[in-house]
């Protein structure tokens, strides 16, 4: 059975449990206003209340992810009905809680997109702060200032606003009635009190320490006996966010299928069990690079040294006493948001792997959005997603001939990196040529100096501040011997002549090693489609050409629709197809079910045009 149709088997159907437990608690709120009014003092009514509203919140939970109904058509709006009910005694408009939790998912553990990473305070005292203003903190992203700049927000704009309006009577005509202290206990100090327990305990704890983005460990599993029902099976917080249309109750049975496979990738179950790790350990969510494997983190920036006027090293904080594991000559994805848009460029890591720290060097260039951007503003303690490590331009394991570095410009970083493994792992004579355009361009430069003293009798450092040309180079290498085992990295005119030359020296081909970044950009294959979408009564309409999907050409034509993880996997660009064709291009693991997509829904971040296209949003 594939992954897909393991966790389906919990979908499709209506979700009675759930009905069930907003009905018990609906209840609960009448016996519990009938007690306040026949004499329950009021912080227990409260207290009573916060329980209440803390089983509320799974209601809306539920709902905003299509789990209540589990796309059955004839139930879907007996859903939205729950989703504005149970938001009601939270005092916090669904709708708005649909795109913000949706976000969340979209953008786990992201410091600038994900809206629930509010709660990762730096001590308990700004956690608590945190926990207990994080009501306000979603108001702020639902009525701000840059709330109708925000398309899936903007969406769902007036209905959040008719439902403070709606909330705002109700209040008014229980305070006029008389009933004023008892809807202040009854509702209004419950939802206060569960609003920070629910902050704490759905938003904080399970994604502890709030550093990795990687979806089998930016949250994880407890499988302590009993938890499950405290938490509504939060304990199970992973399977939710691995799979977000499997109702709650059914978490812990879809852990049970899964667990051989999480186990196998090292995700965070903790426990009691001999097979867990120990509870909430940041490690636990490191064992991605304890293992060596491929890994995509937020970091933070513990030191930024200026290596020349435009060049700065960018060293990043290790993840408590976890060293970074990489081969010299290897980079890593820095990415961040410029201009709003989140940018992403390769860079070289210039430290020596036995550190196990991790550091690389950014120079300003022309055009450069990225490498700019970082420059200018990267300071200590600044956090930048970055993904790693990847790479085949490296030494060997052991280094039995002479090795020779030719270096351009910022070329220098993973040659820098290369060196220092080099002189300190083995006994070959190392030579580096290094071309750059003056004596204050010299990157490194500090560095290189100390290396040369430290082995005057194995390296030899070769500086030009000519351009390193084919009769340079020549000049420079003329003199190395055949079997070196040679490496490049530079401007594509210095690596293309430093290759002649090794060649026309008598180094053999395989014994030449280049490592280039090259950037390209799909181009547009010519055939248009037309698109015209209905978001929320406003028409848009844009062309749509054949190699994009529809939310991509609806961004270059700055019509943008809303939307949040690009990938497929949250829903908020959920349409439905009124007219016209689509080709998918990824069916597996989305945020649609099947009799979703029996119904016409599709995912404009995942679908390109094969007509022209009429959508509803």
């Amino acid at each position: 059975m594939s992954d897909q149709a393991i966790w389906q088997k919990y979908t499709g159907k209506v979700a009675w449990p759930t009905i069930i437990l907003f009905t018990s608690l609906f209840i609960g709120y009448i016996l519990l206003w009938y007690a306040y009014q026949n004499g329950l003092k009021g912080i227990w009514t409260s207290l009573i209340g916060a329980v209440l509203a803390y089983g509320m919140f799974t209601i809306s939970h539920e709902a905003s992810h299509g789990n209540i109904a589990g796309g059955v058509k004839s139930y879907q709006k007996f859903e939205l009905a729950l989703g504005w009910l149970s938001s009601l005694f939270l005092l916090f408009p669904y709708s708005a809680f649909v795109v913000i939790h949706l976000r969340h998912h979209a953008h786990t553990n992201d410091p600038v997109k994900d809206p629930d990473n509010y709660v990762n305070g730096k001590n308990a005292l700004s956690v608590l702060f945190r926990c207990i203003t994080l009501i306000g903190h979603y108001f702020g992203l639902s009525f701000g200032k840059n709330s109708k700049k925000d398309p899936a927000m903007n969406v769902v704009r007036r209905h959040s606003l008719m439902f403070l309006i709606f909330l705002s009577a109700v209040l008014i005509a229980l305070i006029v009635s008389g009933n004023g202290l008892g809807l202040f206990y009854v509702f209004i100090l419950s939802a206060l009190i569960a609003a920070p327990i629910l902050a704490f305990s759905f938003d904080w704890i399970p994604h502890y320490p709030h550093h990795n983005l990687d979806k089998y460990h930016n949250t994880r599993v407890i499988t302590i006996p009993g938890l499950e029902f405290v938490s509504l099976y939060q304990s199970y917080h992973l399977m939710h966010h691995l799979y977000p249309r499997v109702p709650f109750y059914k978490y812990k049975s879809c852990f049970q299928d899964y667990e051989e496979v999480l186990q196998k990738k090292r995700s965070p179950v903790e426990g009691f069990r001999a097979q867990d790790m120990s509870i909430m350990k940041k490690e636990n969510t490191y064992s991605d690079i304890k293992a060596g494997e491929t890994w995509n983190y937020i970091l933070e920036v513990e030191n930024i040294i200026q290596e020349t006027h435009d060049t700065i090293r960018i060293v990043f904080k290790n993840l408590d006493i976890t060293g970074f594991s990489y081969k010299s000559g290897q980079y890593i994805v820095i990415s961040d948001y410029v201009g709003g848009k989140l940018v992403s460029r390769c860079y070289s890591i210039c430290e020596d792997p036995l550190t196990g720290k991790l550091g690389v060097g950014v120079k300003r260039v022309p055009g450069g959005r990225l490498s700019n951007h970082l420059v200018n503003h990267t300071k200590k303690g600044s956090k930048l997603k970055i993904s790693g490590v990847f790479g085949n331009f490296l030494l060997p394991d052991n280094l039995l001939a002479p090795l020779v570095l030719i270096a351009g410009g910022s070329g220098i970083t993973p040659i820098l990196s290369m060196l220092k493994t080099a002189l300190r792992t083995s006994a070959q004579e190392v030579t580096l040529l290094y071309g750059c355009k003056s004596k204050d361009d010299i990157i490194f430069s500090d560095e290189i100096e100390e290396l040369s003293k430290t082995y005057p009798d194995r390296l030899t450092y070769l500086l030009s501040h000519e351009i390193l040309n084919t009769s340079i180079q020549h000049h420079y290498l003329s003199d190395i011997a055949k079997n070196s085992l040679c490496y490049i990295c530079g401007p594509k005119p210095m690596m293309e002549a430093s290759k002649v030359v090794l060649r026309n020296i008598g180094v053999i081909e395989e014994n030449i090693k280049v490592e280039e970044f090259t950037y390209t950009t799909e181009k547009l294959s010519g055939e248009e489609y037309s698109v015209a979408v209905n978001v929320n009564k406003q028409m848009l309409s844009f062309p749509v050409d054949t190699s994009e999907t529809i939310l991509e050409a609806s961004l270059r034509n700055k019509k943008e629709l809303p939307y949040a993880c690009n990938m497929g996997q949250c829903g908020t660009c959920k349409a439905t197809l009124v007219e016209g064709e689509v080709i998918w291009s990824k069916t597996e693991n989305i945020a649609l079910l099947e009799n979703e997509l029996e119904q016409g829904f599709i995912l404009p971040c995942v679908c390109k045009p094969k007509t022209n296209i009429s959508l509803k949003i």
